[in-house]
């Protein structure tokens, strides 16, 4: 090997070894407060599993990332379920809340795009039962032929329908991508998720950046509530060019015209240079700031008598 060739390949393992310490490759899980930074939030609000959109009440519960079980007018939804133990060479660094077998039957489960943080195989394989999988259109080949138990795959592309029961949930535009095995491109969508009820709307939005049309999505749907990504935005460029920061998130929200928002995809895998505490504190006090009216979901154990937020 000549010596040009040796040092590339020293400073290749140099890099691989500093990266794997940043993710944590070695790290031991944390309770939920201490992995997310919440700890550090002066008088943050106690999470809570019940929200009000207008006179309908719905529970929303946090499986940790960008993870929920949504339960509203009878029906059961998944929202971006990741339980597994990592994601590539990121392991889990805040405690799993809850097994995918103890989650029981499952009405629909949304995925907003292909990334493995997002779509994880093994947690829908797991679920006892899951009634249809809805994906981005063009993604449905990662899912064929469907994992486990889920029984149709639904693709949707942005401004598209379908209904689950009493709810119709709709596709929207999001500044993402979903190429399972390339980080940075893809000619695969990703997708943000608008679902209603009556006359009320929720707006979960996935993986997005600051480009996506917040303002349009909002005139179109008025959402309440808006769930909204605030982690894996360092660098700039070119991470942050498809992911919110915590400050973008708090901007998103206010051209969504969102009365309240939930905060995601933080404090369980660390996936770029931003550490995994670090997004909610911010988060908090931009949104502080702002005036902004924001919520923590309970997060999900298999029986929910006691107060998850407590360690």
């Amino acid at each position: 090997m000549s010596r040009r060739a040796a040092l590339g390949l020293a400073a290749l393992l140099a890099a691989g070894g500093l990266l794997a310490l940043h993710v944590g490759w070695r790290r031991r899980t944390r309770l939920w407060p201490a992995a997310t930074g919440w700890a550090r939030i002066p008088a943050a609000p106690a999470p809570r599993s019940t929200f009000a959109l207008g006179e309908e009440q719905l529970e929303l519960a946090w499986l940790g990332h960008s993870g929920f079980l949504l339960e509203w007018r009878g029906v059961r939804l998944l929202l971006d379920p990741h339980l597994s133990d990592r994601v590539t060479i990121s392991p889990r660094l805040m405690e799993r809340p809850i097994a995918p077998g103890d989650l029981g039957a499952i009405d629909a489960a949304l995925v907003s795009h292909a990334h493995r943080d997002h779509l994880d195989p093994a947690t829908l394989a797991a679920v006892p039962e899951i009634r249809a999988l809805l994906v981005p259109r063009g993604s449905e080949g990662y899912v064929t032929p469907p994992p486990g138990h889920v029984g149709r795959v639904v693709p949707l592309a942005p401004g598209e329908s379908t209904s689950v029961g009493p709810l119709t949930i709709t596709a929207e535009v999001a500044r993402h991508h979903g190429n399972r095995n390339h980080p940075l491109a893809s000619a695969k969508i990703a997708v943000g998720w608008v679902i209603r009820g009556g006359g009320h709307a929720l707006y979960f939005a996935g993986d997005t950046g600051r480009g996506a049309p917040f303002a349009e999505i909002g005139a179109r749907h008025h959402p309440e509530l808006a769930i909204l990504p605030i982690g894996s935005y360092a660098p700039a460029w070119p991470i942050g060019r498809v992911h919110l920061s915590p400050e973008q998130a708090v901007d998103a929200a206010r051209a969504l015209g969102a009365a309240l928002v939930v905060p995601c995809h933080f404090g369980t895998f660390t996936l770029a240079l931003d550490r995994e505490d670090e997004a909610l504190p911010r988060f908090a006090s931009s949104a502080a700031a702002a005036g902004l009216d924001w919520a923590m979901p309970d997060l999900l154990r298999p029986t929910r008598g006691a107060t998850p937020g407590t360690p």
